[in-house]
């Protein structure tokens, strides 16, 4: 074997068989070019048309015969070669090719759709595109400011009551003269007044009780009382004394130098009156710290069986009270 394949090589480097071995490597290289080239174009068949001008490309139709009820024949050559069957409308789509024509819209449909969705909810992602003009730039709508809310009005506060309480304060003669008693009076008395003086205090004033029914003085002196004055908290324990307009209180009293004195106090009037927030202020300033100060060194600043309410001046009883202490000789 391997000699003849040597003969066979030594035959073809001849010079004489070069010529033909080019004729022959031309002839193969044409063929292999014709395979590929050719081969791969003419695989390809040209769609169908019905009807159409060419009668190269596509199925040929039949021209109709004189009888409008015999069938076309729709083959290759042209040959009515259907033998059975009725006459079918051109016009009418195949079930196939209306299949086909309804997805291909439904296709659409969902590609627009998709498409919308993609514009409208990836703005930052298309924002790039806008310079190229390939979709349109939305302007952004122009807001109205709302109008700033006015500010509302403060609330006024709600005026409050204040009692006025007059009084009638002063020593009573061991002889009472044609005239009657001079007492002085008190027109407007102020808080934590201390009667007959600071001094020589034998009473307080502590304010009125509630809706100025009463007013209420501690006793802060050795004294007898004797009178229509209600003993707080008790007969036995009379700390404070409670009058209303129109009674009287007389407090027996024994000075240093060994004389009686008989002081007498009348409640005049209670009246209420409307205050600014601004004048219960001064009202509570008003009070006085002489008569604090007396108190304060007695003990006294608290009242047992009272205590102030919310508004200025005024005393809520926490019991019922006592019966009034009354003595006579």
């Amino acid at each position: 074997m391997s000699d003849f394949l040597s003969s066979l090589k030594a035959d073809l480097s001849d010079r004489r068989l070069l010529p033909f071995v080019a004729v022959v490597g031309l002839a193969l290289l044409g063929a292999l070019g014709y395979v590929v080239l050719g081969g791969g174009s003419g695989s390809t068949t040209p769609p169908a048309t019905v009807g159409g001008a060419s009668a190269a490309r596509g199925i040929a139709v039949t021209s109709a015969t004189a009888n409008p009820a015999k069938p076309v024949a729709e083959t290759t050559s042209g040959s009515p070669v259907q033998r059975g069957g009725s006459a079918r409308n051109p016009f009418i789509p195949l079930p196939g090719a209306a299949k086909a024509k309804t997805a291909a819209s439904n296709a659409t449909s969902s590609t627009g759709t998709h498409s919308s969705s993609n514009t409208t909810s990836g703005g930052s992602s298309t924002g790039a595109n806008l310079g190229s003009g390939s979709s349109p730039k939305t302007e952004p709508k122009a807001t109205t400011p709302s109008p700033a809310p006015s500010p509302s009005k403060p609330s006024k506060p709600k005026p409050e009551t204040v009692y006025h309480v007059s009084t009638l304060f002063g020593v009573v003669p061991a002889v009472v003269p044609p005239g009657g008693v001079q007492l002085t009076p008190y027109s407007d008395m102020r808080l934590l007044t201390a009667l007959p003086s600071a001094k020589q205090p034998l009473i307080v004033f502590r304010g009125v009780t509630t809706g100025g029914k009463s007013a209420i003085f501690t006793v802060v002196g050795e004294a007898i009382l004797r009178g229509n004055a209600t003993c707080l908290p008790s007969t036995s324990q009379c700390l404070a004394i409670e009058l209303k307009p129109g009674q009287v209180e007389q407090l027996e009293y024994l000075a240093s130098s060994g004389e009686v004195v008989t002081y007498e106090l009348r409640i005049v009037s209670i009246t209420p009156t409307k205050a600014s927030a601004a004048a219960v202020v001064s009202v509570r300033r008003a009070s006085s710290n002489a008569g604090r100060a007396v108190l304060r060194r007695a003990g006294l600043l608290g009242l047992p069986g009272l205590r102030y309410s919310a508004s200025v001046g005024v005393l809520a009883l926490l019991g019922h009270p006592a019966a009034a202490a009354r003595a006579h000789h």
